[in-house]
């Protein structure tokens, strides 16, 4: 637990100031401050809790300024204010968005890095404000990444009936053959095993999916599983607790893993793993980074601004997100 409290410690970031992400950060702590013991600290920008859409959501918290001298309570919500925005701006991105969705992360990392938090729940941002402001990262991981100087962060995915890890990310999906190597395969290799390891499993199951159609048909779509990621399986140094198997056709891995027959898939690009785990688990699924000195979650959507302060975005993913942050701290 953080050095200030026996609780684990949470930091919430708010997210893109025009998306979902304060509503949905404010009505998920109300409602896990109810059910679990934990302390909240939210990074986000004054004017964020000034809006009277979230006046509701504020109902029955109270809300105090982040002080490190001062030994946090239980039912108090911790506010840092990390950003000025001077005016809200909703509906689309914007730069202004995009340095105070990287300045919310920035300052929570800062804390959890000082001992002030345990783990770190992020609600969703947006690419394109990111890019407007003028900076590189394409998401929370890369960001994350830089941030905590890590040598290698896996976007993973976890939820009720179905686990996956994304060998390649934010990338055209052309350029996804060249990226995939031995090397990235065993990296991601070991970041499976240490997310299964995190949630206490003894044995485990991991199942990797081929790149092509029908895994290549022994390279009659392809040469990458005969040529790199079965190569890769093979040569992989593991204990006798864990088990790979593959690479299988990505039509059919994802159902078998859904029935319970592996823990968890390597998938070789964003979507091939992100439609399948969408499809059964949407909002029930959670984000986590693997890789990062500390536990890092956020819900399976994005920032949602055509329903942005109208009252119509759900809690469920979020709530997932924290919970399984909770999870992840218990077990560690």
């Amino acid at each position: 637990m953080s050095r200030l409290n026996s609780l684990p410690v949470l930091a919430f970031t708010m997210g893109d100031p025009a998306g979902i992400g304060p509503d949905i950060c404010l009505r998920t702590i109300k409602h896990t401050m109810r059910n679990q013991p934990f302390i909240p600290i939210l990074f986000g920008s004054k004017i964020l809790l000034e809006q009277s859409f979230l006046s509701a959501s504020l109902t029955g918290l109270r809300i105090e300024p982040f002080q490190e001298e001062t030994a946090l309570e239980t039912g108090v919500l911790y506010f840092q204010h990390s950003y000025d925005l001077s005016t809200l701006q909703t509906g689309a991105a914007f730069a202004d968005n995009g340095l105070a969705s990287e300045a919310y992360i920035v300052d929570a990392t800062r804390f959890i890095s000082n001992g002030l938090a345990d783990a770190l729940v992020t609600a969703p941002i947006c690419k394109e404000s990111l890019e407007l402001a003028g900076l590189s990262h394409t998401g929370h991981t890369s960001m994350l990444k830089a941030l905590t100087h890590s040598d290698s962060v896996s976007m993973a995915f976890n939820s009720p009936t179905l686990r996956v890890i994304l060998a390649t990310i934010h990338v055209p999906l052309q350029n996804v053959p060249s990226m995939i190597t031995q090397t990235l395969l065993h990296e991601k290799l070991h970041h499976a095993i240490h997310l299964l390891d995190c949630l206490g499993l003894k044995e485990k199951r991991i199942a990797v999916a081929g790149l092509n159609p029908h895994a290549g048909e022994n390279g009659l779509f392809g040469s990458e599983e005969q040529a790199i990621i079965g190569p890769a399986i093979r040569s992989f140094d593991c204990d006798a607790s864990v088990s790979i198997s593959g690479p299988l056709p990505g039509d059919t891995v994802f159902h078998r893993a859904h029935q319970g027959e592996f823990d968890l898939v390597l998938a070789m690009y964003h979507d091939q793993g992100l439609i399948p785990i969408k499809c059964l688990n949407f909002g029930a699924s959670v984000n986590v980074s693997v890789g990062l000195p500390f536990i890092r979650t956020s819900p399976d959507h994005g920032t949602a601004f055509d329903i942005a302060y109208k009252k119509e975005a759900s809690i469920e993913s979020m709530c997932s997100a924290t919970e399984f942050a909770l999870e992840l701290l218990h077990h560690g």
